[in-house]
């Protein structure tokens, strides 16, 4: 199988978060084919770490892919559209599953001299879960690399082009669920209950600007409301529960601790004026990514070296030999078009959605890296949405060379 008919697959199976049953199951079997003896599963749920061991002293690197989909439907016609109701990879897990998969196939065409190399796929990415389950789970005893390494790909930047930044690399987030409790009266008669709707209508504007009214100026911070529920639909009843759920986010940690703190505060302030009850509960939470200089610095080296090489005509070869061992240009994979270069961009700020590979750089040393989908490309989380194969060799032949230039090779 090509590595796009992986990724094709790979976007058939789609299975959301803590479900990735078949997913890691393909996967694994995938793994298995590259030769790969070493491989540990059910790790966090359906987890799984494959590594390659050279049996020589050296570095520990870490790669790492999300297993789980989105609950959104697909409403692109795709001849590999997702086989599950609700459920499609419309934020490109399926391309980064298969760009470790490449990097297996790479290794095994390309051995490693000394040093060890995991391959990390996760479940329970886009509920914020997963990183932590693994990290936590027994199973990962051992594993302790000296540098993590994450892709995602990004709609909005020209295709191929690779996205660095250190420190913040991606916001920190954390989902609240607010309920208001009062009692219910007759529709006719609504000052003989307590209906939380009036703390609703207060709560959602006080907490969209709580942000610009606690943070210092200029630190990023958003409240965003997701969802409102109040009461039920009687029409003769004034309602006499809500539910308000939001997302906080910022890209200091301290910043979002603070918003956190803050927000249940309100809540509790607003709802204790009206003469309610009120609990909350927290979800999804997030840690910010903060990428590690040094790791930036080695993604860098082999995105400059990966762009000399499509510069001169070379073409994406996430296997090459050592210099003694080639015997001149091969023709570019699968005729795909071969970018004339990457174009490498330093960004100024972090980016303001989320990624549970911040437990990984929590953890250890890394870096979470963009690699650009098309400027025009539909956006992440969008039904139009689907992963650029093209960019598969692109990811796959940039984690090779982040192994070169630790010197594994």
């Amino acid at each position: 199988m090509t590595l796009t008919d992986i990724r094709q697959q790979l976007h058939r199976l789609a299975e959301t978060a803590h479900q990735e049953k078949e997913t890691a199951a393909f996967v694994a079997a995938r793994l298995r084919e590259t030769g790969i003896s070493d491989i540990r599963e059910g790790i966090g749920g359906y987890g799984l770490v494959a590594t390659i061991d050279s049996g020589r002293p050296g570095p520990s690197l870490l790669f790492r892919a999300e297993l789980d989909a989105l609950p959104i439907d697909e409403t692109v016609s795709l001849p590999y559209a997702s086989r599950n109701s609700n459920v499609a990879h419309k934020c490109g897990h399926d391309g980064h599953m298969a760009v470790l998969i490449g990097l297996a196939q790479a290794l095994q065409e390309r051995p490693l001299a000394r040093g060890k190399v995991h391959l990390l796929f996760q479940p329970a990415e886009e509920t914020g879960e997963g990183a932590e389950k693994m990290l936590e789970d027994h199973k990962m005893s051992g594993i302790a690399p000296d540098f993590a390494f994450a892709i995602h790909n990004l709609p909005g930047f020209p295709r191929h082009s690779v996205l660095l930044r250190e420190d913040v690399f991606a916001a920190g987030s954390a989902g609240l669920i607010i309920r208001l409790t009062g009692n219910t009266a007759h529709a006719a008669h609504p000052e003989q209950g307590r209906s939380p709707a009036p703390a609703v209508a207060s709560l959602i504007t006080a907490l969209q600007a709580l942000p610009g009214s606690v943070l210092p100026s200029g630190r990023f911070g958003l409240a965003t409301i997701i969802h409102v529920r109040i009461g039920d639909q009687a029409f003769g009843t004034t309602p006499g529960r809500a539910v308000l759920m939001a997302t906080l986010r910022a890209w200091e940690p301290e910043d979002l601790e603070q918003l956190r703190e803050q927000a249940v505060g309100l809540a509790h302030e607003i709802a204790e004026t009206h003469g309610l009850e009120c609990g909350h509960e927290w979800t999804e939470v997030f840690h910010p990514t903060v990428n590690n200089p040094d790791a930036v610095k080695m993604v860098r080296k082999a995105a400059e070296k990966l762009s000399a090489k499509l510069s001169d005509g070379q073409p994406v070869d996430r296997a090459e030999k050592r210099p003694e061992m080639q015997t001149g240009k091969q023709p570019a994979k699968g005729g795909e078009k071969q970018p004339a270069g990457l174009e490498i961009r330093n960004m100024a700020h972090p980016f303001s959605w989320s990624e549970d590979f911040g437990r990984f750089t929590d953890r250890f040393p890394g870096a979470l890296v963009g690699i650009g989908a098309g400027e025009d490309h539909p956006h992440l989380h969008d039904t139009r949405y689907d992963f650029p194969d093209e960019i598969l060799e692109t990811g796959a032949a940039l984690f090779a060379g982040i192994i070169d230039e630790c010197g594994l090779f």
